[in-house]
């Protein structure tokens, strides 16, 4: 697929609903191989052959400002918000220059748009880049610290959820739920609640002026806070601690600060978003296995040559427990980057992404290479083990190596069954692990796969044990936890009388009432294989 893409194709794919044609060339030769976020006042490098999303270009002057530069640049297209002004200035300069400039509909997303424009843009290698992504979370920092140093008091800048995303240096004169903050780099709950159930945050993000916030918990110094947003699109917000609110020439440093922040978070968040959605696609093609994981694998540009590998499966158990508030789709996507962060410290190769409820790692192999898990076992222990309080519940099964890469998806079956064994509450309750591999918990996978198949038996059979629980529902009896816990003691009737709580006598005819309900005979071991592995198979 090429990386180039031309105004008129865009035009024919959202012109209906996004994009209107206002000036300049919008044919076919308008080639762009770049989507660049840029702000009138930003002084950030525009490639060559870019389509310029213009965020916050107003009126008919400044967009024929931005037309000279975007000229002496060698840009190709320019993006600005409807209704755009349009004079006979603007038309001779986009003609000029040989620029074709578009207006978004009101309402629309700029990242909805830039995340259109991605696929198209994005070869074989994946090397769709938005221009000022790489430094983006650096200028948010600036941000924070410019802004720290001409109001002398901490500033921090956060995300829709709350999210630190940056903070300024003088964090050690900030207050404890602060210094909490920036830790986790979260906002904790027990702030996030009370800002939400007083209306704060829908103060903040309504209010046009920088928004004095009184101590609203103990230990909370006041702060002000200010919206971050790009034209009608809300990203964050900033947050500065002070005893008072700001002066007005303060307050249009905080609102100046702002809008750069709007832009460094734009292109963060569209260049994450491309490396997000190409790191999803090479995982999920390499668990399918097959000839397209070869080619999958190449995406990793490792400089050695991949044969084979291994898959890890992260999950939280199903066991009804009340869900934490971190357990979200977006919770579950920062673990998957988590572990890949760690694991790539020493499997520099490994690549990890969220699919569904699962989080997977794909570790490859090479060839000539000894597999040994032990690696992997110790990593992904030691990062279940440093999870905090909201995944400590979090397990993780490791599939068998495979020689070939074809064969990726054969380790996706055995992690995903070792998963699902560690996932189920009762047996989390006797394995008592959160890492394993197929051999550590052997028993219960071969049981897993038993269930399947009597699961798919359309003819059912009613076993012994449900006899035996009918007759209790009937009777008030006790047949079947009697039977199990003798079974359990493997024939013991002294010690069985004794968990039971029932004389030695009591028990021996509550075995004789079992034969003759169920026909079996107890002294037979090959019985009493069978009605072990059914109570097993119910577990």
């Amino acid at each position: 697929m090429s990386k180039e893409d031309s105004v008129d194709a865009v035009l024919e794919r959202l012109g209906s609903t996004l994009l209107q044609h206002e000036a300049g060339p919008a044919g076919p030769g308008q080639l762009f191989e770049h989507v660049t976020i840029i702000d009138p006042v930003d002084d950030a490098p525009i490639p060559s052959r870019a389509l310029v999303l213009g965020v916050g270009v107003q009126g008919s002057a400044g967009v024929a400002g931005l037309l000279d530069r975007l000229s002496d640049a060698g840009a190709t297209a320019l993006v600005v918000r409807a209704p755009a002004e349009v004079d006979d200035a603007v038309q001779a300069r986009a003609a000029a220059a040989s620029i074709c400039v578009l207006s978004l509909v009101g309402g629309a997303s700029w990242l909805h748009l830039a995340a259109l424009l991605q696929p198209r843009l994005s070869g074989e290698d994946d090397s769709w880049t938005a221009v000022g992504t790489a430094d983006a979370e650096l200028d948010l920092f600036k941000v924070a610290n410019s802004l720290s140093a001409l109001l002398d008091a901490p500033v921090t800048i956060e995300d829709l959820h709350s999210r630190i995303l940056a903070f300024s240096k003088d964090q050690e004169r900030a207050d404890e739920p602060r210094k909490a903050s920036v830790l986790g780099q979260q906002v904790p709950m027990t702030y996030q609640t009370p800002l939400e159930k007083l209306g704060i945050m829908r103060k903040v993000y309504t209010s046009a002026r920088p928004l004095f916030v009184e101590q609203f918990v103990p230990d909370l110094q006041p702060r002000v806070a200010f919206r971050v947003s790009a034209g009608d699109e809300l990203l964050g917000s900033i947050w500065v601690i002070t005893d008072e609110p700001l002066s007005a020439v303060h307050e249009e440093a905080m609102v100046a600060a702002a809008n750069t922040a709007a832009i460094a978070m734009l292109r963060s968040r569209v260049g994450a978003d491309a490396v997000h959605r190409a790191r999803l696609a090479t995982v999920a093609t390499l668990l399918e296995g097959g000839p397209p994981a070869a080619q999958a694998a190449r995406r990793l540009r490792s400089p050695r040559t991949v044969t084979g590998g291994y898959v890890v499966a992260a999950g939280l158990p199903y066991d009804g427990a009340e869900p934490s508030p971190a357990w979200t789709s977006a919770g579950l996507d920062t673990i998957a980057s988590s572990l890949m962060m760690l694991v790539r410290a020493e499997l520099p190769d490994t690549v990890c992404a969220l699919l569904g409820d699962t989080v997977y790692g794909v570790v490859p192999t090479f060839a000539g290479e000894t597999v040994d898990l032990s690696a992997i076992r110790r990593l992904a222990t030691g990062f279940v083990q440093r999870l905090g309080r909201d995944w400590q519940r979090l397990v993780i099964g490791i599939g068998a190596p495979v020689d070939h890469l074809a064969n990726l998806h054969r380790s996706r079956d055995d992690a995903d069954l070792v998963l699902r064994v560690l996932r189920s509450a009762k047996s989390s309750g006797t394995t008592q692990l959160r890492v394993a591999t197929r051999e550590d918990v052997y028993a219960r996978t071969l049981l897993l796969r038993l269930s399947d198949l009597i699961a798919g038996d359309a003819l059912g059979h009613r076993g012994p044990v449900e006899v035996l629980r009918d007759y209790d529902v009937s009777h008030e009896a006790t047949l079947v936890p009697t039977l199990r816990c003798w079974l359990d003691n493997f024939g013991d009737i002294a010690a069985t009388s004794e968990q039971m709580l029932v004389h030695k006598n009591t028990l021996r005819y509550r075995l004789k009432r079992i034969a003759d309900l169920t026909g079996i005979d107890l002294n037979d071991s090959e019985k009493r294989f069978e009605l072990m592995l059914q109570f097993r198979l119910e577990s």
